[in-house]
């Protein structure tokens, strides 16, 4: 027997509650809640051919609902390291979301679910092309969200480990952050936001979420690309981009 409208709502409601429980608990420093809010974004829109998403079941054009994406910054030059995600600078990169930034733009939630989030050059000479379906499953799927698999995602692995992936502010390494896990939190934002937007426009939802407290001159990055500028025989050189707000 299909479920009644009202019973769907409720669950929808449901689920914006865990994410925002989970969020709440990840931007005060446990970033294992990324796997929980993973797992709640594949409830809402995720399909496969046994099963619908909630979002669809709730109304059917539900992967056609306006969800804020990242506006990407357009450049005749191709690429070689690009991510979206939003950091704050200091002693250690720390996940920061503002979704009053114009960086973001409306997008349908079947275009966000489908973006490509990280695309970088790795060590071995390939291009790694990740989405953001793909990244969110993982978490979902193999890192504890719903179950933990036998064997570590080498797509998951290079995210942590790959050495076009490595920070540093003036000099100082640091450590490299979970970007999946950052993304992940950053997609659940964005998701909780299209819940209110689309179902539940009484609710409170904050517009800015970041980890501890911003110092008083704090610098973000909302997202960071590495395009070539000068080819040498011998040395590639290029130039960084960081799109930042102060």
């Amino acid at each position: 027997m299909a479920r009644a409208k009202a019973n769907i709502l409720e669950k929808l409601r449901e689920q914006m509650g865990f994410l925002r429980a989970s969020l709440r608990a990840f931007y005060e420093g446990n970033f294992a809640e990324s796997v929980r809010i993973a797992t709640t974004i594949r409830v809402l829109v995720h399909e496969t051919g046994s099963s619908k998403a909630l979002l669809v079941q709730a109304m059917p054009s539900g992967l056609e609902l306006q969800i804020f994406d990242r506006a990407r910054e357009r450049t005749e030059h191709e690429h070689i390291l690009g991510f979206a995600v939003s950091v704050r600078l200091g002693s250690t990169l720390a996940p920061a979301v503002d979704l009053g930034s114009s960086h973001y733009s409306l997008s349908s939630v079947g275009a966000w679910w489908n973006r490509t989030v990280f695309t970088f050059p790795s060590q071995f000479g390939t291009q790694m092309v990740y989405r953001r379906k793909q990244v969110v499953l993982i978490l979902a799927n193999k890192e504890g969200g719903a179950h933990v698999d036998e064997n570590e995602d080498p797509d998951y692995r290079r995210l942590m480990t790959d050495s076009p992936l490595s920070f540093a502010i003036s000099g100082v390494r640091l450590a490299t952050p979970d970007l999946a896990r950052f993304l992940t939190a950053q997609s659940g934002v964005e998701m909780l936001d299209c819940l209110k937007r689309n179902f539940f426009p009484d609710e409170e939802v904050p517009v800015k979420w970041e980890f501890g407290v911003a110092p008083p001159v704090a610098q973000y990055m909302d997202s960071i690309s590495l395009t070539p500028s000068v080819i040498d025989p011998v040395f590639p050189r290029a130039e960084v981009h960081v799109t930042k707000r102060n």
